[in-house]
């Protein structure tokens, strides 16, 4: 850790304390014990690439756990992004990579290929090139992010930009189509300390009479500094980097957002960032303009003026003014596709329709061609062969989605054929993803689009139904010359067997039937396998390895359950190795989400598999059933609302009605003590949490990381709730645990992180709930974690996180046990203690 970073981190711990309490328990982080600690420490599962040719599967290892040093380093927060100033990439990268293998496909004795990374290089952003000549990905080390081209061929890597990036904004690159280069942002030269200079003054906002709506965000620009500042962290200069290093800049330098190619390699589709800024929203909100340039970096003109999202009207089906999903076409050389709002963007309006679909060909000087027009708004379009396309409208307040096909051909009506219509949560009407395959014209690759085979559309999903998962890959037939979708129900090509769970990962051929699954079994990891349908023929691409010893023999098992309405209800039991009811109740840890319904039918639906291995999640509550605890984990907690009933109106009486029903059944199954269940949750469910411990006395003991607790701080809207505070207030008081704090009266470890970017659950959230309790005499522990975001990252975070949890559990529903370590604390301490670490 460098000496500003080692500074910044303890005068940041320092401030934490202060700001958190005057006389807050400092502490070193503490480890759980070694069985915990062994999930905390085991492999990820891999993720993979596979190439356009199908002749190579790319298979990615994740990295580990991060260290607390690598989240201490220099970060900036603006317009809610965090970024590292010194290598302009993200600060957090959610996916990064610390070894890359190439199997081929098409060579059955051949060995891995190890792409060999620099020590402490990670990889990220891995796509193979159109090609399939190269594997490009940012290499990112500890202050640089380089491009990076694996030469398959030559096996060997090299550096592709002469000039340093600037990834402030994402990493982001895309290929021209021809493989003969990438298009990136790279980083201009900027006075950055000029942008940091301190100017006090006064920091001044202003409304002029009309509504902005907005959720509560965090790490939102502040004042002109933060303006400038921002700004001269994303500008970068949008270029094309040919395979020799060759670079040529695509118009002038400016905050580009997002950036695309048109398949036939001639146009580029910016969409960059205009000033003035917001206060109010994330950058993503901010105004922009939409701009078109050729392929030499000549600007054509502008698309669209786009204003700032901050004067969005309300609701979850309303949008911003203006076009939007501006796209290529995949199956058209050089022909824009773009949505436009028939309702002004604001869902509470009545229209017939709301939404249209339009295209805009090259040169692009005439007006654009309008194909069909929705009844619901629409969320995505995807383009297939012979001129069709598939659109997904969605309607929030119904909780309904639906898919219709369309022919855009020129002599069609623009009527859509319904393929099916379900409510959003139903995974039992879900039939997955529609096969896609690379469009060509003239012998010229195209983007990819979805594939009409044998007169029919080609998906393929996870199967999920009241018996389990049954993955499949299935046939839709088409008519009307392949411009409805036929009555007929899908023809099933193949599905997994009742024995192991098969996922599809990719098809790799149509004739005869090829596919790459994931294959697991209850125990036996996720492996990789490639199998020819016809014939039988398999092939093990790539074992995931798994050893964790200490839970052998756990056992696990659906549990079907009524609650007192009727309403059917379930959650999956984990019981210790050689547990029988011969020895008697054992102590609970339940652990659940709350979600909004429309429809009980949804809601008492089950996702599950008997064959599914017990990967075991350091973030979930399972790795405690190495110390002789019973784990209900998903233990449904549906929230339903069905005809003009609103799901939140009842909030708390069916909270307590699912988690009454959970507890009843295990105790009827002899495996619950009643008088030791605890109830834990992340995020929303650890809002669930207090709000059960205040309003019932079902629970000894409750785990709440990440929550929200006063609903006042979150005025216009959370979760699905969609009121805000002024058209509900007495809603807004009761659903607050941090009301109710005096009728919290059993213990209550909250933990949160310190930098928890998530909307409306601030670490204030937490710190205010524990306040309340300790000054109306609770019990409760505060834990809070320097650096760290809504979920929690750093190794040393995630094992204290859970020997704080064993703690609790140990000191709440079994007998005392003897601290750990001279920080621990134990039930002879005060149990209304808060603690940061340094």
């Amino acid at each position: 850790m460098s000496r500003n970073s080692l500074l910044m981190y303890a005068l940041i711990t320092f401030c934490s304390q202060l700001i958190f309490s005057s006389n807050a328990i400092g502490s070193s982080y503490q480890i759980p014990s070694p069985a915990v600690q062994d999930v905390v420490q085991q492999s990820k599962n891999v993720s993979t690439r596979l190439s356009h040719n199908k002749q190579w599967l790319a298979v990615l290892t994740p990295r580990k756990h991060l260290s607390i040093a690598t989240l201490a380093q220099s970060e900036r927060k603006l317009a809610g992004l965090r970024v590292s100033p010194e290598r302009l990439t993200p600060s957090r990268i959610k996916y990064t990579y610390q070894k890359l293998e190439l199997i081929s496909l098409t060579n059955d004795n051949s060995k891995a290929i190890s792409i060999d990374l620099p020590e402490g290089m990670l990889a990220a952003k891995i796509s193979f090139s159109p090609n399939s000549q190269f594997l490009s990905y940012f290499g990112l080390s500890e202050g640089s992010a380089n491009l990076y081209l694996y030469d398959i061929s030559k096996k060997q890597s090299y550096k592709l930009n002469p000039k340093a990036l600037n990834a402030t904004l994402g990493l982001k690159y895309i290929w021209q189509n021809d493989s003969q280069g990438v298009y990136t942002n790279l980083a201009i030269a900027a006075d950055l300390g000029q942008s940091l200079k301190i100017n006090i003054g006064p920091n001044i906002s202003e409304a002029y009479g009309q509504k902005a709506p907005r959720r509560t965000y965090q790490d939102l620009l502040k004042n002109p500094q933060d303006e400038a500042e921002f700004s001269a962290l994303t500008t970068s200069q949008l270029s094309f980097i040919a395979l020799d290093g060759g670079i040529t800049p695509i118009g002038k330098p400016a905050i580009n957002i997002s950036y695309s190619l048109s398949p036939d390699d001639q146009y580029l589709l910016v969409k960059r960032i205009s000033a003035p800024f917001s206060y109010m929203v994330k950058y993503y909100d901010f105004a922009q303009q939409v701009e078109l340039f050729s392929q030499s970096g000549r600007k054509i003109k502008t698309l669209a003026d786009l204003e700032s999202s901050e004067y969005r009207a309300p609701g979850s089906d309303s949008v911003r003014k203006g076009p939007r999903m501006i796209h290529w076409r995949s199956d058209k050389p050089n022909t824009l596709a773009f949505v436009k709002a028939l309702d002004n963007g604001d869902s509470r309006i009545k229209a017939e329709f709301r939404d249209e679909l339009l295209t805009l060909s090259a040169p692009f000087s005439q007006s654009a061609t309008p194909l069909t027009q929705t009844p619901w708004r629409i969320k995505s379009v995807q383009w297939g062969e012979q001129s069709t396309a598939l659109i997904t409208e969605r309607h929030s307040g119904k909780k309904q989605m639906r898919v219709s096909l369309l022919d855009a051909s020129a002599t069609s009506s623009k009527t859509l054929s319904t393929w099916y219509q379900k409510a959003i949560r139903d995974t039992y009407k879900d039939p997955g993803k529609v096969h896609r395959t690379a469009a060509t014209l003239n012998g010229k690759a195209l983007g990819n689009v979805f594939q009409i085979h044998n007169n029919s559309l080609l998906h393929y999903g996870l199967g999920a139904s009241a018996d389990g998962y049954r993955p499949f890959v299935k046939s839709q037939p088409l008519e009307a010359g392949l411009t409805e979708i036929s009555s007929t129900s899908s023809n099933i090509l193949w599905q997994s067997s009742t024995t192991q769970l098969e996922n599809v990962k990719y098809i790799t051929n149509l004739e005869p039937l090829t596919l790459i699954i994931s294959r697991q079994s209850a125990d036996t990891p996720a492996h990789l396998v490639k199998i020819d349908v016809g014939t039988g023929k398999e092939r093990v691409l790539y074992q995931n390895q798994h050893s964790l010893k200490a839970y052998q023999g756990m056992t696990r098992q659906l549990v079907n359950y009524t609650r007192d309405d009727g309403l059917p209800l379930s959650g999956v039991l984990y019981l210790p190795a050689g547990y029988s009811k011969e020895d008697g109740p054992l102590p609970v840890l339940m652990w659940a989400y709350p979600r909004e319904y429309k429809n009980a039918e949804v809601a008492s639906q089950v996702n599950y598999s008997t064959n599914q291995y017990s990967q075991i999640s350091s973030k979930g509550p399972v790795p405690f059933v190495a110390n002789g605890f019973a784990v209900f984990d998903k233990v449904a907690m549906p929230i339903v609302g069905e005809g003009n009933e609103k799901p939140n109106d009842s909030f708390r009486h069916q909270l307590v009605a699912n988690a009454s029903a959970a507890i009843d059944t295990l105790v009827d199954m002899g495996v619950a003590d009643r008088e030791r269940v605890a109830i834990g949750g992340h995020s929303y469910g650890a809002f669930m949490v207090a709000n059960l411990l205040a309003h019932s006395d079902l629970f000894a003991a409750g785990i709440a990381r990440s929550g929200a607790y006063n609903r006042t701080l979150t005025p216009f809207g959370f979760q699905h709730e969609k009121r805000n505070f002024w058209e509900a207030p007495s809603l807004y008081q009761q659903i607050s645990p941090f009301t109710h704090a005096d009728k919290i009266d059993e213990p209550l470890l909250l933990m949160h992180g310190e930098m928890d970017a998530n909307s409306g659950t601030y670490p204030m959230q937490s710190a205010r709930l524990f306040k309340a309790i300790r000054g109306l005499g609770g019990q409760a522990r505060l834990v809070t974690f320097p650096y760290e975001s809504h979920s929690y990252k750093a190794k040393e975070s995630i094992m204290h996180m859970l020997w704080e949890q064993e703690a609790w559990l140990e000191q709440y529903l079994k007998k005392p046990v003897v601290a750990r370590g001279s920080d621990a604390f134990s039930p002879n301490q005060p149990n209304n203690q808060q603690v940061t670490f340094h």
